[in-house]
């Protein structure tokens, strides 16, 4: 077992995204086994059809970062029964618990591109 921060800020000078300043930060240590996961991976996705990144054999709840480094290609993020509940577009990225048995795969829009991507299985 091992131990994983998580923090996430979010701020906002008053005016930019609403009347008020707005200064967000959460964070969580969340306790993760060593299997199954994968840490700091890099890997070219296609555009014509879904790499699975998370398999639904996993039977715990998996925590998954993803990051599209294309500069102008967006990256769908689905289930993998292949409903679509995220579209990263160029740069950004996500970080998500999983429920138990869900997969998650990912497809480039238009062309491949390459997704960075860890995912850590809670104990």
């Amino acid at each position: 077992m091992a131990t994983l921060k998580a923090t996430l800020t979010l701020q906002a000078s008053a005016g930019q995204v609403s009347t008020n300043a707005l200064s967000l930060t959460e964070s969580d240590s969340l306790t993760v086994d060593a299997a199954p996961s994968v840490s700091n991976n890099r890997l070219s996705i296609s555009h014509s059809s879904a790499t699975v990144l998370v398999a639904s054999s996993v039977s715990a709840v998996t925590h998954i970062y993803i990051k599209n480094t294309d500069t102008t290609n967006f990256v769908t993020v689905k289930t993998d029964g292949g409903t679509a509940f995220a579209k990263l577009t160029a740069g950004e990225w996500l970080w998500l618990p999983i429920n138990p048995s869900t997969g998650i795969e990912v497809q480039a829009d238009t062309a491949a591109c390459i997704v960075e991507y860890s995912y850590y299985t809670k104990s």
